[in-house]
């Protein structure tokens, strides 16, 4: 019963109506508003929870934006692929001619090179993810390109900067920031009506949407493939509470296995070892990453890794600061269809 699958790829589908995120939508315009006079526009910062709409909220500015202006745009998510050369061929790729570059092994300084001689009007480019960058120096590079803007999408600004040397760090100090608020249950329920009238073949009553999004806890993309593996679940039948309380557990397994399936080696490391042995403190995490790993990494940059991964809902950090200890959530298996 569902007419088009597209609709709940919470990756890549942008609703042709935004909704609960005007006043986030009208700081982006203003920011890029300059590009609409041929010049380029402020480099902004979206931030927030993972599920706020944050990727949404930016692909659908920028589409708009094509609308009114003379001006390429790119989305580059960082998950793909973190290296920066790779970022930076795909970012080229929009613009200039790559068909004699190879995507991983031509040199850095030959893409800036090339890209920088094949930008001859605005050009926004959207970083998502921008913080797993494996160097940030990347962003200081692209930020000396006149024409160029960045939107840069994290969850937490501290994230990025903690990452950044000053001198990259300086250069966005003065750029736009969005932040993005969960969702309230209500609003949920709003994009969820709007993804079953274009994505599936019959209505859904409010309060099964209602018992989905307060599921989701604020997360719509929890929501939005809730709904998916719901509808997938009921087939020809209709969606009720009990398949509802089947599908939520499978649609956050199936997200959680995606982003587990795109971590780096390091972080993979440190996953695997919470699971199979925490509860854990960082005094008892930090000698068991060594060992594993052979690499001497700083406990301040473990629990920068582990509030990443607690971001996507990987680890769970139980307990005050000093008392702390972290535990790997437990993946379901997702049905076969």
């Amino acid at each position: 019963m569902i007419a088009r699958e597209e609709v709940f790829d919470v990756d890549a589908f942008v609703p042709a109506d935004l909704v609960h995120r005007n006043h986030e939508l009208n700081l982006l315009s203003t920011a890029l508003s300059p590009i609409l006079d041929g010049k380029s526009g402020s480099n902004t910062i979206v931030t927030g929870p993972s599920g706020v709409g944050k990727t949404t909220t930016a692909r659908f500015g920028l589409a708009q934006l094509q609308t009114e202006a003379d001006v390429v745009t790119k989305y580059v998510n960082c998950w793909d692929d973190h290296r920066p050369w790779v970022v930076l061929y795909d970012i080229l790729s929009e613009v200039g001619k790559v068909w004699d570059l190879h995507r991983h092994s031509t040199a850095h300084d030959m893409l800036l090179t090339r890209l920088r001689e094949s930008i001859d009007k605005p050009y926004v480019v959207i970083l998502d993810e921008v913080d797993r960058l494996d160097e940030t120096d990347l962003l200081y590079s692209l930020d000396a390109i006149p024409e160029l803007t960045l939107v840069l999408i994290t969850n937490r600004e501290e994230e990025l900067f903690a990452s950044m040397d000053e001198r990259v760090h300086s250069r966005f100090r003065s750029g736009v920031r969005i932040y993005c608020e969960p969702y309230r249950v209500s609003e949920l329920v709003e994009i969820l009506d709007a993804r079953v009238r274009e994505g599936l073949q019959y209505d859904v009553p409010t309060e099964i949407l209602e018992r989905i999004a307060d599921h989701a806890a604020g997360d719509a993309r929890v929501s939005i493939r809730s709904l998916y593996r719901a509808a997938k679940l009921a087939g020809d039948d209709v969606i009720t509470s009990a398949v509802v309380d089947e599908a939520v557990p499978l649609a956050r397994g199936e997200l959680r296995q995606k982003t587990t399936s795109q971590l780096k080696i390091h972080e993979a490391t440190l996953l695997e070892l919470v699971r199979e042995h925490g509860p854990l403190k960082m005094g008892e995490l930090r000698p068991l990453y060594i060992e594993e790993s052979g690499e001497e990494r700083a406990a301040r940059s473990l629990r920068r890794d582990l509030q990443k991964l607690a971001d996507y809902n990987l680890v769970e950090a139980r307990g005050e600061t000093n008392g702390r200890r972290y535990v790997g959530v437990v993946i379901l298996a997702t049905r076969q269809y």
